[in-house]
């Protein structure tokens, strides 16, 4: 006996099954119904019959919608009647121009002023015999004597200047020059010797006046503040350099903070920011931004923020923890402030989101939309694209919106991607062909370039993908088709978008793989596999390239044999097809095609004009790698694999390629002197 199907449902598909079931609310009254039955774990299961879920073999469950209606415009479009929803809870919000403002919320805490602290060292070793400042906290200001060292040190000092000095008064009347000169010298040498030592000019005046050693040197406070630290006591002996008092200037302080790497694109030096502290509460202090770290806390994913702040009146304390927050708002032309939408309205997925928008004057009416989302705004995301001002966004009730429409197994947040089965029975114009081939070139020089790195060609190949995708106008599809393209055109804009803002390679290869997914989409619904043979431009020049391509490997098999009169013969053979292939090329209107065809015009002629066998191979080299390309762009008529062969040793190690039918290595540079020599690169076709 199997358990019922609603007791297995989650609470949010019981509820989008309460939408969506017998009796829908969700599907309106007036339209015609359409029933299926569906597997609540997997609901792109959708059988017309009841039974089991061929996945995980649970009991289908009956679903009866709303029959699509004539004027559908999206994939995920849906319609919810009044009933259905007050159901849902659903609300709108209009999407706006800069009505928000950004707050960034840090913590941190007050902290000293690194380049306002000073300490006062014992410049002589000595006995602290008195502290004139004996505790910590207390203020001082600049010059107040702060101890008092005993110095055996500095009293021999002083008594060598004052041996010095009278050194030089007995030699005053000295008819010796370079006697007087020495002992003047001797004098300014000692005396520089107690500058060094901790004394200043006015105390080493008042010894030289005095004529005698002072025991005792007194040392000043370099700078006003408050003592931090007291490192001696009296009578203690300090060797040369030992701290013994630290001062920090508490007029100006340091709020170190935190903020968040997400939010450093909102903080700059110089900017003023708001802090509070819980010693005054509702009051607000302002510092601004003097240092930003240039490294990331790999740990807290953090980087640390300093404020320089006044605090003369005293009222900021180191230590105190603080709450700051900055607020930016939009600055310049409000026409070109971003728009905003509700954090609340978007499905997030990445930078991607899905949000669903009410249809002006058909209220009920939701279309989901991806849209690429910019930096969230204290409760807003700045929106890049997709939106446009004053549209009406659900704030509230999207997931379940989105659950109902993935019920019916069309695009949704859990399962974007659209059905590969066409149900039109009527073939695509031939225009919206010929541009979708196109269409699929400009993506294979996408690819090609994103893959190699290089940026300039990155954005040379989006530029022509993004000018061939907009001309392809969807209007004479059949609807189904056209809203396929609807959606895939919608995915691919926006993978534009965010490939061209990756910052580094493997984003971009990130983007790209996901771009590549949208665009097999592209091709499975199309079938672009077949687009190529249907288009007759293309289908002649396969047949001439055919052609040609017969007498190369003509020429190909003759050069490996050493054979120059069928190298002539084949040589001559192909000069007489090639000009169908240069007019086939030119008639696509291609500039790929044009640049190619003058390749192959260009590399043929050398060939032609050879008239030796060594002559022959050299000509030969340039204009198979321009038959390569061609051959890899455009295909042959040909019902035969393709290979490029590579021999590293022709041409004096330069190396040169080749095309062959088969993988076997018969070397046409070098005939029976080497004629294994080489290896298969790829397979061209």
């Amino acid at each position: 006996m199997s358990v019922p199907p609603v007791k297995r449902l989650s609470p949010v598909l019981f509820l989008v099954f309460l939408l969506a079931g017998p009796g829908s609310l969700l599907a309106g009254r007036q339209a015609g119904k359409a029933t299926f039955w569906t597997c609540s774990m997997h609901p792109q299961i959708r059988l017309p019959e009841p039974g089991q879920c061929p996945i995980c073999f649970m009991d289908l469950i009956k679903v009866t919608v709303d029959r699509e209606p004539e004027e559908q415009t999206s994939l995920r479009r849906i319609s919810l009647d009044e009933q259905a929803r007050k159901l849902a809870q659903v609300e709108v919000s209009p999407v706006v121009r800069g009505g928000a403002r950004r707050q960034v919320r840090m913590v941190g805490r007050v902290d000293y002023d690194e380049t306002r602290l000073g300490t006062i060292t014992a410049w002589v070793g000595g006995r602290i015999d008195r502290l004139f400042v004996d505790y910590t906290g207390s203020a001082v200001r600049k010059g107040q004597p702060m101890a008092r060292i005993y110095s055996p040190e500095l009293l021999t000092a002083q008594a060598e200047l004052i041996q010095a000095r009278a050194a030089l008064d007995r030699l005053k009347n000295s008819q010796n020059e370079l006697l007087r000169r020495t002992a003047a010298r001797t004098v300014e040498a000692s005396r520089e010797k107690l500058r060094l030592l901790g004394l200043n000019d006015r105390q080493i005046k008042a010894m030289e006046d005095r004529n005698r050693p002072a025991d005792h040197i007194t040392l000043t406070a370099p700078m006003g503040g408050i003592v931090t630290r007291k490192n001696v006591t009296e009578g203690m002996y300090v060797r040369t350099g030992q701290p013994i008092y630290t001062i920090a200037d508490l007029d100006h302080l340091w709020v170190l903070l935190e903020a968040y790497e997400s939010d450093l694109q909102d903080i700059g030096l110089g900017q003023e920011i708001l802090f509070t502290v819980e010693a005054f509460p509702g009051e607000e202090f302002r510092g601004k931004v003097a240092y930003i770290d240039p490294l990331v806390n790999d740990r807290t994913r953090t980087v640390k923020i300093r404020l320089n702040v006044d605090n003369r009146d005293g009222r900021l304390k180191p230590g105190m923890f603080a709450r700051a927050v900055t607020l930016n708002r939009a600055k310049g032309d409000p026409d070109k402030a971003p728009l905003l939408i509700p954090a609340s309205a978007p499905l997030i997925t990445g930078r991607r989101a899905l949000v669903y928008v009410q249809q002006p004057g058909k209220k009920g009416v939701y279309e989901g939309r991806e849209i690429i989302l910019g930096a969230r705004q204290d409760g807003h995301y700045q929106v890049k694209a997709g939106l446009k001002e004053g549209e009406l966004v659900v704030t509230r009730g999207a997931f379940k919106i989105d659950s109902a429409i993935q019920i019916q197994g069309r695009p949704s947040l859990m399962n974007p991607y659209i059905s590969a089965a066409r149900r039109d029975e009527a073939s695509p114009p031939l225009l919206f062909l010929s541009r979708l081939d196109l269409l699929n070139r400009s993506f294979a020089a996408l690819s090609q370039a994103v893959h190699q790195g290089d940026r300039e060609r990155i954005s040379k190949t989006m530029q022509s993908f993004a000018a061939r995708l907009n001309v392809i106008a969807p209007d004479k599809l059949g609807r189904d088709d056209r809203l396929a393209w609807q959606e895939l055109t919608m995915l691919l804009k926006n993978d534009l978008l965010l490939l061209d803002e990756a910052a580094d390679q493997p984003e971009r290869l990130s983007i790209y793989a996901t771009m590549a997914e949208h665009f097999r989409q592209v091709r499975t619904r199309f079938r672009l596999d077949d687009v190529a043979a249907a288009m007759p431009g293309n289908r002649e020049l396969r047949r001439q390239l055919g052609r040609l391509v017969e007498h190369y490997l003509a020429l190909e098999k003759a050069l490996a044999k050493d054979d120059e009169h069928k190298a002539r013969a084949a040589i001559t053979a192909m000069a007489q097809v090639a000009d169908s292939v240069f007019s086939s090329l030119a008639d696509l209107g291609l500039d790929r095609a044009e640049t190619l065809a003058v390749h192959l015009n260009d590399t043929l002629l050398p060939l032609a004009d050879s008239t030796t066998l060594a002559a022959i191979r050299a000509a030969f080299a340039p204009f198979s790698q321009a038959l390569a390309d061609t051959v890899s762009l455009f295909g042959t008529g040909l019902d035969m694999p393709l290979y490029e062969q590579f021999c590293p040793m022709a041409f004096n190690n330069r190396g040169a390629t080749w095309l062959a039918a088969g993988t076997e290595i018969n070397n046409p540079y070098y005939g029976s002197m080497m004629l294994r020599c080489g290896e298969v690169r790829r397979q061209v076709q």
